[in-house]
């Protein structure tokens, strides 16, 4: 199922999946049809931009024999990263309110990948990533005008989920530790371009598995003097560093007062 951009956005972008791809056409499920007629207004003739999360489509819709609107690929190209640094989110798994604000707030911030986490204090345990969070995920990219959905992974292991990440990526544990090095002066000597966030469920990771990040050379970060929710931590630990991305990207200002 793909999702789409809304209207009031000058280019009108839609994400689908590659099962609606083929050579020069896209042929759109019922529920991209759906949002192109009925959401977004639009019919034979007009402009579409259709992203597969690898590469940007510029696209005419087309009526099909069975009265269906298809897509004539007029050309495509690559698409980039959204974000100088990779940023990924690992995070223990909890009710599905929750998770829900952590996949949709995170994405919107530029996360590239999730990794839920079943740990000793999950308060839930899914078997895999569903629907509902692809939906989630894709709804999210045309909010923020992102050109890649994420990457979502089923729920592992703390174990298999540290072997997963690259070894040039340095893992940031949020910690409810007040004497943890604050996240600030984390970032401030960062230097890879690459950067894991992992929030522990409610109730925070346990001495074992504090003891396996250690051993696998993740930092330990405070967001402050507060005991913050599992997506609250998330959602501003995933927000710091896409500004830190942002401001280390561009050249500095000066800003200058009355």
């Amino acid at each position: 199922m793909g999702y789409l951009m809304s209207s009031r956005s000058r280019e009108r972008k839609i994400f689908i999946n590659c099962e609606e791809l083929f050579p020069n056409t896209i042929r759109f499920s019922p529920d991209n049809i759906h949002y192109l007629k009925n959401v977004l207004r639009l019919k034979a003739g007009d402009h579409v931009t259709v992203l597969d999360g690898c590469r940007s489509y510029n696209v005419i819709l087309e009526r099909s024999a069975e009265g269906k609107l298809i897509g004539a690929i007029v050309d495509s190209c690559e698409q980039g990263s959204n974000l100088p640094v990779k940023i990924e989110l690992a995070f223990g798994c909890v009710r599905p309110g929750p998770t829900e604000e952590i996949l949709r707030h995170c994405t919107e911030l530029g996360v590239e990948s999730f990794f839920p986490l079943l740990l000793e204090r999950s308060s839930r345990r899914p078997e895999s990533a569903g629907p509902r969070w692809l939906k989630i995920l894709g709804a999210a990219c045309a909010q923020s005008g992102r050109s890649q959905i994420p990457e979502i992974n089923d729920p592992t292991i703390l174990q298999v989920f540290i072997d997963k990440i690259r070894p040039e990526s340095l893992i940031i544990y949020l910690t409810v530790d007040r004497t943890a090095i604050p996240m600030g002066q984390v970032l401030d000597r960062l230097e890879s371009n690459s950067v894991t966030i992992l929030v522990g469920p409610e109730g925070g990771l346990t001495n074992a598995e504090e003891s396996l990040l250690a051993a696998a050379g993740c930092v330990f970060s405070s967001l402050g003097g507060f005991i913050l929710r599992t997506e609250t931590a998330a959602i501003l630990g995933a927000g710091m560093v896409t500004s830190w991305a942002f401001s280390r990207s561009k050249p500095s200002t000066t800003i200058v007062g009355p």
